[in-house]
């Protein structure tokens, strides 16, 4: 019987002689720590799993506690193992001496508590690393009532007539009932018949007569005293080998609380994806209703921008136009982009790209502001830094341009660096490191504990009254998806260096995607092509006026349709080369239009571009599935949608001669510049332009193109305009001598 037990209880137990060696073990000792009797009985407790057990906390427990009190409760010991992990454990002792033989042995009953502190802590805080833990203890027995009374768990001891011959403290105290009240009596009878409960006796009058074991057996009841309980039982059908009588070994876990934790866990974490869902609805409408209407302003503002009839008034007032609508666009994107991140629905999008060219393009970006404002700009790579790499190129661009734009901003005098290093974990594996230095103002104490907040500005960036004061907060989001973080160490009035730590892998030239660079103005459809017809389905007028208005002049054939039902019905009778769709449209969405064209032979050859003014990426996942070449998010630049119809036709267009692509606005008199119209200015004038123009130095350039007022007032505005897009190329290509 006494082995019985032992192997009955739910909790691992070991029995050790009294130098420490195991005698016993039980079936759940080897199974919760991944062992075999074999590595287990007759070793020293602390020479298990490789010495895994010579564990402080259990030496203090047997070589100074055991010995003065026989006994030790509810000990708590915690330890990592090599082959099971972090466990933390609770443990009872006893030490027994056997009466015929004097002998002593000890008792070890282990409790892993690891599970149930985890969901504790995850329920509570969900902040704190897990503790590791481990419960040991050790117990003896040479009695059967010593080992029940040991067990942590609810233990009973029943007749073959199913009345209780011995029960545990731990039972007692579970459920609130005296000896008086239990000793004797028929299970069911416990408690005014609380205990009648259908799933027990199944397990003891019909599952147990036909296997004599049986665990793990789980029964769900309301007691009267002790409220609503969830028990997984073990039980054991055993035989005295002396007399030959039976019992039977109830061993009894409460899992209520455990399972309270799970559920509680679960209704947190369901409401938690429901209200992310609820905001994911609300941005995408949110980006629908705002994009539209954008796509039309900044759309028809870039048409008008094109007509020869447009005065230079007009045309500064376009220009106004445009860039406040971009500026208003930034915003927008910020704002859904933060909440992109809050709501775990920014992904990556990574591909092989260039990194010294990355670089190379943020100190010509940022020289022009630098050299406008006087300050000194160094752009420094530190050791071997590999060209190219796999990331996500537009959130490494956008991280580092927003830092670099924000030194710019709060630095007046001094300077800003920007140093980048690579380091590898692996051999194919690549964390880039970065730091942004400058000379600027610096952040001060009270800053510096919300920068990285949404929408919290420094007080030196509330009076630039700059921003939205989401860039840092997208910043270190992005860094942080990519497998990094940003931090920052500032001093008032001395300046700041932001530290950035990105994950990245090792690239090679032959992972380069082709990128289209062409920005030049379309005018037409080169010669000897046929006539490309595009399907225009949008359920919005205003954006179907736009396209047709950008793409109609260029030479494609075009027709349109108000929904994904009417583009369906067009496809099959007019059969276009390409069809340009919109997402959310009533009677049918372009996922469905797109699926159901697809679907066909024909389908498979034709071109679909979706143009949506959706911000979630995943949408972009969805569309490629349903068969989409292409994914434009509105408001797009005519840049754009031409490289798409490249891409997807292989057309070839005729573009508008001289048209540079840095300069998408450009004035009349801007326009009207030429070397022959310059030719009769003056020659040390025309010298120190070339001069400044050369070296990007806007402050002596407009103050020399004031000069040249009193010679060609045109001619000044023009140049002045192309000064203010610091346009230095362009500038250097009117004067003789310029490049071509």
């Amino acid at each position: 019987m006494f082995e019985d037990i032992v192997e009955t209880a739910r909790e691992p137990l070991l029995v050790l002689n009294s130098d420490l060696r195991v005698l016993l073990a039980n079936r759940s000792f080897y199974g919760s720590f991944k062992v075999t009797p074999q590595e287990t009985l007759g070793k020293l407790i602390y020479d298990l799993g490789n010495r895994q057990w010579d564990i402080p906390k259990l030496r203090t427990l047997l070589e100074e506690i055991l010995p003065k009190d026989n006994k030790f409760d509810d000990y708590e010991v915690e330890h990592v193992f090599t082959g099971i992990g972090h466990k933390v454990m609770l443990l009872n002792a006893r030490r027994i001496i056997q009466k015929e033989t004097a002998s002593q042995t000890i008792l070890l009953a282990i409790e892993d508590i690891t599970d149930k502190m985890r969901l504790q802590r995850e329920l509570a805080e969900r902040t704190r690393d897990a503790e590791k833990a481990q419960l040991e203890a050790e117990a003896a027995t040479a009695a059967n009532e010593d080992i029940i009374a040991t067990v942590r768990e609810p233990l009973l001891v029943l007749d073959s007539d199913l009345r209780v011959l011995k029960a545990n403290r731990s039972f007692y105290d579970s459920f609130k009932v005296t000896a008086q009240e239990t000793i004797g009596n028929l299970i069911y009878d416990l408690g005014n018949r609380q205990w009648d409960i259908p799933k027990l006796r199944t397990l003891l009058e019909e599952i147990l007569p036909k296997d004599n074991e049986f665990d793990d057996y789980e029964v769900e009841h309301v007691f009267s005293s002790i409220g609503h309980r969830v028990m997984l039982l073990n039980a054991r059908r055993i035989t005295q080998e002396v007399t030959g009588s039976q019992m039977i070994l109830l061993a009894i876990e409460d899992i209520t609380e455990a399972m309270r934790l799970q559920r509680e866990l679960a209704e947190r974490t369901r409401d938690a994806e429901a209200a992310n869902r609820a905001k994911s609805v609300f941005l995408a409408n949110m980006s629908h209703e705002i994009r539209t209407p954008m796509t039309a302003i900044l759309g028809f503002s870039q048409l008008m921008q094109h007509d020869p009839a447009a005065t230079p008034e007009q045309l500064k007032q376009l220009d106004v136009i445009n860039r406040s609508g971009e500026h208003l666009l930034t915003i927008i994107n910020d704002i859904l982009e933060i909440s992109k991140i809050e709501a775990g629905r920014t992904i990556l999008n990574p591909t092989t790209f260039d990194l010294h060219a990355l670089l190379n393009d943020l100190e010509t970006m940022f020289r022009v502001r630098t050299d406008a404002e006087g300050l000194h700009l160094m752009v420094e790579c530190v050791g071997e830094v590999p060209r190219y790499v796999v990331g996500d190129e537009a959130k490494v661009r956008q991280v580092l341009s927003n830092l670099l734009g924000n030194a710019v901003k709060f630095t007046q005098t001094g300077g800003i660096a920007l140093r980048v290093r690579t380091s590898r974990a692996e051999a194919a594996v690549l964390r880039l490191v970065a730091e942004v230095e400058d000379t600027g103002q610096g952040i001060s104490e009270k800053d510096l504990a919300g920068l990285f907040q949404r929408f919290e500005q420094t007080e030196s960036g509330q009076k630039t009254r700059t921003g939205t004061g989401l860039g840092l907060a997208i910043s270190r989001g992005f860094a942080r998806l990519m497998g990094g973080d940003i931090t920052v160490s500032s001093q008032e009035g001395k300046g700041s260096i932001f530290h950035v730590e990105i994950g990245l892998s090792a690239g090679d030239v032959a992972g380069m995607a082709k990128k289209a660079t062409d920005s030049r103005r379309v005018v037409g459809i080169g010669p000897g092509q046929p006539k490309y017809r595009v399907l225009i389905v949008d359920d919005n007028k205003e954006n179907r006026d736009l396209l047709t208005q950008t793409l109609g002049p260029v030479g494609f054939e075009l027709r349109q349709a108000n929904d994904g039902a009417e583009a369906v019905r067009e496809f099959e009778v007019w059969q276009p080369d390409v069809i340009l769709i919109d997402l959310r449209m009533p009677v049918m969405d372009g996922r469905e239009a797109t699926r159901r064209i697809k679907s066909s032979p024909k389908g498979k050859e034709t071109s679909i571009i979706v143009l949506t003014a959706s911000s979630f990426e995943d949408g972009r996942q969805d569309m490629a599935a349903a068969g989409a070449n292409a994914y434009i998010r509105k408001p797009f630049r005519e840049s754009e949608l031409f490289e798409a119809l490249a891409r997807c036709l292989s057309v070839k267009y005729v573009y508008a001669e001289g048209a540079a692509g840095s300069l998408p606005l450009q004035s009349a008199a801007a326009a009207t510049l030429s070397a022959e119209a310059l030719s009769g200015l003056p020659r040390d004038l025309v010298q120190g332009i070339r001069d400044a123009a050369s070296s990007a130095n806007l402050k002596p350039l407009l103050a020399l193109i004031s000069q040249l007022e009193t010679h060609d007032a045109q001619a000044a505005e023009g140049l002045r305009e192309l000064a203010r897009h610091y346009d230095y190329e362009a500038i250097l290509r009117v004067f003789p001598g310029g490049p071509a």
